[in-house]
């Protein structure tokens, strides 16, 4: 099992303590994620990227306006979590949110394949089935760390402001993920585990 402790320093090395993530710090929200992601009983490869998906920044951290990442910036990921799980981080950096959606519905399809686009540059991103549902797995736990653990926290409450799409991701991945996402949401956004 990942002990995500472990890679606390290489999250240092890459300088992600010193950003802040909305009312937390990149890593305290990246260390959340992960910890949803091991809940909901992904591979450790998914829980490593999760750890670090915030290395290069998001669609929702950066907008629309990202600067090409370093190619040098990569060797240093990579040499920290392994190239395929670099190639998951920058994949989950990169992709539109807007492709994430019409992907999944795609692929909920018999026979359906994921068309994941490349934010700033619509071209698509090679992926099969397989390689998109852990990315979408990765993109869920992120939504779930953006839950507020308290009334009154200044978060964007992603959850339920998506609610619908996310309940379906969640029932999608099987019970493990419905249990990781009722114990994170609960009263109306509860699913119910006799019905799934």
């Amino acid at each position: 099992m990942l002990e995500p402790e472990q890679y606390r320093g290489g999250l240092i090395q890459l300088g992600l303590h010193k950003g802040a993530h909305q009312d937390v710090t990149l890593v305290d929200h990246m260390f959340r994620a992960c910890a949803i992601l091991q809940d909901m009983e992904a591979k450790d490869e998914i829980c490593l990227a999760g750890l670090f998906h915030g290395a290069y920044g998001t669609e929702g951290l950066h907008n629309d306006n990202v600067e090409a990442i370093p190619d040098t910036r990569r060797a240093e990921v990579r040499t920290i979590v392994g190239p395929d799980v670099e190639k998951m981080i920058y994949t989950f950096s990169v992709m539109s949110y807007m492709s994430l959606g019409k992907s999944f519905r795609r692929v909920m399809r018999p026979g359906g394949t994921p068309q994941l686009r490349d934010r700033r540059t619509g071209l698509e991103i090679p992926l099969d089935r397989e390689q998109f549902l852990d990315i979408l797995r990765m993109k869920l736990g992120d939504v779930l760390a953006h839950m507020p653990p308290q009334a009154g926290h200044t978060l964007v409450d992603l959850p339920t402001e998506y609610a619908g799409f996310w309940k379906v991701a969640a029932e999608y991945f099987g019970p493990a993920t419905v249990s990781t996402w009722n114990k994170f949401t609960g009263g109306e956004l509860w699913i119910d585990p006799e019905q799934n």
